[in-house]
C-alpha cells in the first residue's frame, strides 16, 4: 500500500547526506516522500520525484541558535507537515531539534520511524555539551519511536541489553551500498603500487595513532609503500608521526567533494579502517563500491559485515603490530586482496539495495 512518508534530514553532509539521500530516492519508488532538509543541502543526490521542504538550521553555533529561535519558521514547517498528511515520520539522522519534534509530533498521533545509526554514541561523540545534546537527542527518538531501525544484529542487542527495549520494536537492516559513487568515475586512474587509504574524518575513535604507529612494523617488511589519510580533522596530535613517516605518507587534510571521491579510492589498493570503537561505517561500503579489500578491527558491525562480504581481514586483537600484519598480507598478496575487493563488490550489489532495505522496514508490520 502506498504511503505518505515524512523524512527528517536536518544535517544533510558528508555520510548521512549519502545515506539519505539513497535510502529516499528507494523509498520514493513505491510510496509519496517529502524531505525535511537543511536549506544548505544544494546538490542533486535527491531525485525528482521527492519533495524538498528545506529549513534554516545552520550548523554554525551563531546560525543555528537564530534559526532555533526563529518560531515563524517552525510553525510554517508544522503547517507543511499537516498538509503532506504523512502516515509515517522518519527521523534519519540525530539533531537538536528532534528533542522537540520527536515528542510533538508523538503527541499528534503521527507514527514514528527512527533510523540509529549510532544508538551508543562513539566515545568521542559523547564529550562537551554537543556530545550531551546528542545523548538525549537519541533518547527522545528512541522513546517516541513506533519503529526503531539499525544496522545490525550487535545494535540490536546493544538497545536490548542497555535500555531495555522490546526486540519486536527493533527492525535491523544493512547498511545500503554506495555503488553510485562511481558515476564520477573516468576509469583512468590506476592504484598507485602498495598503496592503502585510511578515509573520512580524523578523529580519535578511528584509531589513526594505531595506524601511524603500525608504519614501524610494516616498513621494516616493505620499505616502500604509501599509507594515503584523506579526510578532515586536527592533525596536530598526531604531527610527529606524521613527519617520521613522512615519505611514506600522502596526507590530503581537506573535506572531500563527492566528486572528486572516488579519486582517493581508485588510487588506492586497499582499505584500513582501525577504529577502536564503532557501530557501523560508511567507509565499508564506499570500498567495495571501487572494488576494494577492507582491513577492519572487529567492533560494532565492522567485522561481522566484512566476514560476511569476504571482503577483507578482521583484526579482534588491534594492536599496531597486528594492524601491520595484515596490511603486509594485502600487499604481498596481490591476488587476493583483489579478490576480496571483487568479493566486496558482488556483496553490495546482492546484499546492500536500497530497495530491498526499504521493503524490509515498510512491510514490516
Amino acid at each position: 500500500m502506498k504511503k505518505n512518508v515524512l523524512v527528517f534530514n536536518l544535517t544533510p553532509r558528508f555520510g548521512m547526506l549519502h545515506y539519505s539521500s539513497q535510502f529516499c530516492n528507494a523509498l520514493a519508488e513505491n510510496h509519496n516522500v517529502s524531505v525535511v532538509l537543511a536549506d544548505y543541502y544544494t546538490g542533486d543526490l535527491y531525485n525528482n520525484n521527492i519533495n524538498l521542504i528545506k529549513v534554516k538550521t545552520n550548523p554554525n553555533l551563531g546560525s543555528f541558535i537564530c534559526d532555533s529561535l526563529n518560531i515563524l519558521q517552525h510553525i510554517q514547517l508544522l503547517k507543511k507537515i499537516k498538509r503532506f498528511k504523512p502516515d509515517i515520520i522518519h527521523f534519519i539522522d540525530n539533531h537538536p531539534w528532534y528533542i522537540l519534534y520527536g515528542k510533538l509530533l508523538k503527541k499528534l498521533g503521527y507514527t514514528i520511524y527512527v533510523t540509529q545509526h549510532d544508538p551508543i554514541l562513539h566515545s568521542g561523540d559523547c564529550k562537551g555539551i554537543q556530545g550531551k545534546i546528542a545523548v538525549l537527542t537519541n533518547r527522545v527518538l528512541r522513546e517516541v519511536s513506533d519503529k526503531l531501525i539499525v544496522h545490525g544484529e550487535n545494535l540490536r542487542n546493544d538497545l536490548i541489553n542497555e535500555y531495555k527495549l522490546k526486540s519486536e520494536k527493533i527492525i535491523v537492516v544493512p547498511h545500503g551500498n554506495y555503488n553510485f559513487f562511481t558515476r564520477w568515475s573516468d576509469g583512468k586512474i590506476k592504484p598507485i603500487e602498495n598503496a592503502f587509504l585510511f578515509f573520512g574524518r580524523i578523529v580519535e575513535y578511528k584509531g589513526i595513532d594505531i595506524l601511524l604507529q603500525s608504519l614501524e612494523f610494516v616498513r621494516k617488511e616493505i620499505p616502500a609503500f604509501k599509507l594515503i589519510i584523506a579526510g578532515s580533522g586536527d592533525t596536530n596530535s598526531y604531527k610527529s608521526l606524521l613527519n617520521k613517516y613522512s615519505q611514506n605518507i600522502i596526507l590530503y587534510n581537506q573535506n572531500i567533494p563527492d566528486e572528486e571521491i572516488y579519486r582517493y579510492f581508485e588510487m588506492t589498493e586497499f582499505v584500513v579502517l582501525p577504529y577502536k570503537d564503532a557501530t557501523g561505517s560508511g567507509v565499508i561500503p564506499l570500498a567495495f563500491a571501487f572494488s576494494k579489500a577492507v582491513i577492519v578491527s572487529n567492533v560494532g558491525e565492522l567485522g561481522s559485515v566484512t566476514k560476511e562480504a569476504n571482503g577483507g581481514h578482521v583484526i579482534d586483537d588491534l594492536t599496531p603490530k597486528n594492524l601491520a600484519i595484515e596490511i603486509i598480507k594485502c600487499m604481498k598478496d596481490k591476488k587476493n586482496t583483489i579478490q576480496l575487493g571483487r568479493n566486496g563488490r558482488e556483496y553490495t550489489e546482492t546484499k546492500l539495495g536500497w530497495k530491498a532495505i526499504v521493503n524490509d522496514i515498510y512491510f514490516v508490520e
